[in-house]
């Protein structure tokens, strides 16, 4: 395997952590109490994670990698946070961080279908954020 798929891998595999700790979040979110805006809005919040587990998934199997069975530290840091305004403010921070990712290495990925891929996950992450940072101006 050459660096650049081996770089690519780790890349991929990376974010399929943080996607499966913000699915995993988001779940424990819907089991709690939260306020009736942010519960209106979990159900979908936590489809577009559990989808992009999935597409990382099949990528990185289709590119001859191993998708990690790992969670990322982000479920832990969220979950042990003791109220919603906090949670928000890490999930907005979260899929924020993940976006900036994406876009930093969009450039470089030549594979046009997984460059549509990460293009869609970038956007709808930019457009979580905005949903997130709406929530959470209306619970404080």
């Amino acid at each position: 395997m050459t660096t650049d798929i081996a770089d690519l891998l780790d890349f991929l595999n990376l974010m399929l952590e943080c996607e499966r700790a913000g699915a995993k979040a988001l779940r424990f979110f819907e089991q709690q109490a939260a306020p009736p805006a942010l519960a209106r809005a979990l159900p979908a919040l936590a489809r577009d994670e559990a989808r992009y587990c999935v597409l990382l998934s099949r990528e990185i199997t289709r590119l001859g990698g191993t998708p990690t069975s790992r969670t990322g530290d982000f479920f832990a840091a969220i979950t042990a946070l003791p109220d919603w305004p906090a949670r928000l403010d890490l999930l907005v921070r979260g899929q924020a961080w993940v976006a900036r990712r994406l876009a930093e290495r969009l450039d470089r990925v030549t594979d046009p279908d997984l460059k549509a891929a990460l293009s869609e996950m970038h956007a709808t992450h930019l457009v979580n954020v905005d949903e997130a940072r709406r929530l959470a101006l209306a619970i404080t």
